[in-house]
């Protein structure tokens, strides 16, 4: 009798997790931007890729131009 209980209980939560997963497929409600979210997401990893390939170029460029920035005379007197 326990089994055929808990044997239903599962039958059942199967059914329920196979009509879960059809209605997130087929719904249109919700975020309508997802295209957009992944195109976003695909830009900012090619961007960490470009910097993981130019690292050491970037990172030098950077520090010399803020050094040559803040080394710079004038500014309020």
């Amino acid at each position: 009798m326990n089994a055929l209980r808990i044997m239903s209980k599962l039958n059942l939560l199967k059914i329920r997790a196979a009509q879960g997963w059809n209605t997130f497929l087929t719904d249109e409600e919700g975020d309508t931007n997802f295209i957009s979210i992944l195109v976003i997401l695909g830009i900012a990893l090619a961007l960490a890729a470009v910097f993981l390939v130019f690292k050491d170029q970037i990172l030098t460029w950077v520090d010399e131009n803020i050094g040559d920035f803040f080394n710079q005379k004038g500014g309020r007197s």
